[in-house]
């Protein structure tokens, strides 16, 4: 009996952790699509300075490749815990979004607004009574995912930030 009561905890406790491992999922997409796509064969070297108040430095090795996408999320709409193996330039074309870091700190973004993206788990919710529409510009290295799923971290769960 002993060891039926064991084995039955194992599964009960893999099937808990096997459910806080699932990454939460998109919603309310309205329109999602790739505009564009191309690579670039050698890496980017980039140095740009204008005066002394503003620099700019790009610099990668290998293959990658620029993806350029037209996002459109409903109102309640969410991108779901993610991350991105690049970086991402994201301008609000219309409405506003808000987006969580991995620690769920909030920054809300408007129309004519712009922010990165990159490694960090994010999600993007639009709060608001309107579609939100992104231009997002992707650079990635070549071959790689677009975007990687992330668990819902525990300050998620709390505040109830699917």
């Amino acid at each position: 009996m002993r060891r039926v009561q064991e084995l039955l905890l194992g599964i009960a406790a893999s099937v808990a952790i096997v459910s806080f491992a699932v990454a939460t999922d998109p919603t309310g997409m309205v329109s999602n699509v790739i505009v564009a796509q191309g690579t670039v064969a050698g890496g980017i070297d980039e140095h740009i300075q204008i005066g002394s108040a503003w620099k700019l430095t790009l610099e990668t090795q290998g293959e990658l490749e620029f993806f350029h996408q037209d996002l459109v999320v409903g109102p309640g709409g969410r991108s779901g815990w993610h991350s991105h193996p690049g970086i991402l330039l994201i301008t609000v074309k219309e409405g506003s979004v808000d987006w969580y870091d991995k620690d769920c700190v909030k920054h809300t973004y408007t129309a004519g607004q712009s922010f990165t993206e990159g490694a960090q788990p994010h999600n993007v919710l639009n709060s608001g009574t309107t579609n939100a529409r992104l231009l997002i510009a992707y650079v990635t290295k070549k071959g790689d995912p677009r975007r990687i799923e992330n668990a819902q971290p525990e300050c998620g769960a709390r505040e109830q930030i699917p």
